[in-house]
């Protein structure tokens, strides 16, 4: 699982932190001020830092500066939120990769975190399913079992391993007790899981009007069972 590190003073971070663990299925960490933040880096080596530019004991900038000085991190992406006019440049001679405008911008956060780890948020909560799925892939028919359900995407529980970008057609029944219909889409696969969830994470790339509005039924009901 990868991890993030997040470090800011002001707590919204904080108050967005469940939910982008929720998301992106990565592991946080936290930091309240700038020496922490130093320390849980060097000690946990998370795989991405978002580090807010006015941290206690230690600026955002000067963080970003003494990790990149240092070869384990020089790969590893840094963002760091500042909403001040001279924060691309000082970013720039910290070493940062990427700059966020303040204040916090949840959409932004998830978009960076998809840039950098190459790791697709969810959309919205999904619904624990265990329902057969039928896939196709240049033409291939494969089966497996669909779980974790929503709006944008599912994942498919399969031995199969397919390329992150492939796209996939799909085919799965939903339950008599909803619409009963069957769920015909195109998907791109974001994520290899792994082991003990092999599978395939997707997102809906294609899908009809119809299954759209059976699917936005069925999540309903699931909804109101939870």
């Amino acid at each position: 699982m990868r991890s993030i590190l997040l470090a800011d003073n002001s707590g919204l971070l904080e108050e967005i932190s469940d939910r982008i663990e929720r998301r992106t299925r990565c592991r946080l960490l936290s930091a309240a001020g700038g020496p922490q933040a130093l320390e849980v880096a060097r000690q946990r080596r998370p795989d991405m830092i978002i580090l807010d530019a006015g941290l206690a004991g230690m600026s955002g900038f000067d963080v970003c500066r003494a990790l990149k000085a240092d070869s384990r991190f020089a790969q590893t992406p840094i963002v760091i939120l500042s909403d001040s006019p001279e924060a691309p440049e000082s970013g720039r001679r910290a070493g940062a990769d990427e700059i966020l405008p303040g204040p916090v911008d949840e959409a932004a956060i998830f978009d960076s975190v998809r840039r950098h780890l190459g790791v697709f948020p969810r959309d919205g909560e999904r619904a624990a399913v265990g329902w057969s799925v039928t896939f196709w892939r240049d033409g291939v028919q494969h089966g497996g079992t669909l779980r974790d359900l929503s709006r944008g995407g599912f994942f498919i529980r399969t031995p199969l391993r397919q390329p992150v970008g492939a796209r996939l057609e799909v085919s799965f029944d939903l339950p008599a007790d909803s619409s009963g219909k069957t769920v015909v889409a195109e998907a791109l696969v974001v994520r290899n899981g792994r082991e003990p969830n092999r599978g395939l994470g997707c997102r809906f790339f294609r899908i009809t009007v119809g299954s759209r509005a059976s699917l936005e039924e069925c999540l309903e009901l699931l909804e109101q069972k939870i």
